[in-house]
């Protein structure tokens, strides 16, 4: 087995320290939680769940110490890349997922989110649920960030 490899494998049990096992028959593979998903999610189990079968990617290979690493959303495109292409331009709509001390947090489509500091909130306090206009005006997918400008 070697980085780059797609297996199939069954998974055995999602840990509570955020890592999930996979039986890959016969010797154990582990996928750490931002592997799980390009989506938003609390906990791997809100995904996935012991016993489904699925095809993972293996990471990499750990010999000395006998891991192998591995990846359900590298086998997905990555929603930023789509959106980096045709996210920007005019004002749209999007809908805050979940609030922090210092801001929110804003779905900008699908899979997509954009932090948008309290100072740039005008004073507001939008909850979760709440909808908010804005305009793109950055996509960095090192990074993975959107930078946008709140509008009306």
């Amino acid at each position: 087995m070697e980085r780059g490899d797609v297996r199939v494998g069954v998974v055995s049990r999602i840990a509570s320290f955020h890592v999930t096992f996979v039986e890959l028959g016969g010797v154990e593979g582990m996928m750490n939680i931002p592997e799980v998903s390009w989506g938003f999610y609390d906990v791997p189990g809100d995904v996935i769940a012991e016993g489904q079968e699925l095809a993972f990617e293996v990471l990499a290979v750990d010999r000395s110490r006998d891991r192998i690493f591995l990846s359900l959303k590298a086998l997905e495109p990555d929603p930023l890349a789509a959106f980096a292409r045709g996210g920007f331009g005019g004002v749209r709509t999007g809908r805050v997922t979940r609030t922090v001390p210092s801001g929110v947090f804003l779905l900008v489509a699908d899979g997509v989110e954009a932090y948008v500091d309290a100072a740039d909130l005008d004073g507001g306090s939008p909850r979760a649920g709440d909808e908010l206009t804005f305009e793109v005006t950055g996509v960095n997918r090192l990074t993975r960030r959107v930078r946008i400008t709140l509008r009306g």
